[in-house]
């Protein structure tokens, strides 16, 4: 990299042997926009996170309520948030488990929970 003290540009060169002219503005325009993108693509991801958490969290707590009824098992939630607006919240999982008796009788339950605080809003039996 050169400096051309007079008119302050900065010239590189590229290994295909292409000058590139830069003055500390275009240089700190740069810098700033990588910065901002690299700072987005860490909130995307770190958003992303919280929410599969949220869902493993929730699954867990109904995992907790259910097993006052028997043995939980095959439990899964469905980590993609769905539109809950006619249970009166933005977003819902929906999920469902197998419980087993202690007299040996297994019942498949549905459900569906807030998203954001884990409320149920459905437990199901399906025959």
């Amino acid at each position: 990299m050169n400096y051309n003290r007079q008119q302050a540009y900065f010239y590189l060169k590229t290994k295909n042997n292409i000058i590139i002219c830069m003055n500390k503005k275009h240089k700190n325009l740069i810098a700033a926009t990588a910065g901002f993108l690299v700072g987005s693509g860490i909130s995307i991801f770190i958003a992303k996170k919280i929410k599969e958490n949220n869902a493993d969290q929730i699954l867990e707590t109904v995992k907790e309520t259910l097993s006052a009824q028997g043995t939980v098992s095959n439990a899964w939630i469905n980590s993609e948030r769905i539109s809950g607006e006619h249970y009166g919240t933005r977003t819902i999982y929906n999920g469902g488990a197998n419980i087993t008796s202690d007299q040996g009788e297994t019942k498949s339950i549905d459900f569906i929970a807030d998203a954001d605080t884990g409320e149920l809003f459905k437990l199901e039996v399906v025959d």
